[in-house]
């Protein structure tokens, strides 16, 4: 059977994966009223190749959906989400 897994639900920055990965795909929704942006890395930190970045603003769609399709990161995955206020985002990551 296929089939991929979940970093769950996540709302700070946090290593996702710490091995090779192949990244499916991105769900991130605004939970405040600030915005924020999520970058994703082929790293174990924020740092390195940048893979994906989705800016959350409060005047345009506040939930997204990327589909990486299969994006192969070598070092691993990481999350940074930035706010300039108490709430950011939630955000999945779905890989495999």
């Amino acid at each position: 059977m296929v089939g991929c897994r979940s970093s769950g639900v996540l709302t700070a920055s946090a290593i996702v994966s710490g091995e090779r990965s192949k990244l499916i795909s991105i769900h991130a929704q605004l939970t405040g009223a600030d915005p924020t942006l999520v970058r994703i890395f082929d790293n174990t930190a924020a740092s390195g190749k940048e893979l994906a970045r989705i800016n959350l603003v409060t005047s345009k769609t506040d939930t997204i959906e990327f589909d990486m399709h299969g994006a192969i990161a070598t070092v691993g995955l990481y999350i940074d989400i930035a706010t300039g206020g108490s709430k950011g985002a939630a955000v999945s990551i779905e890989f495999s």
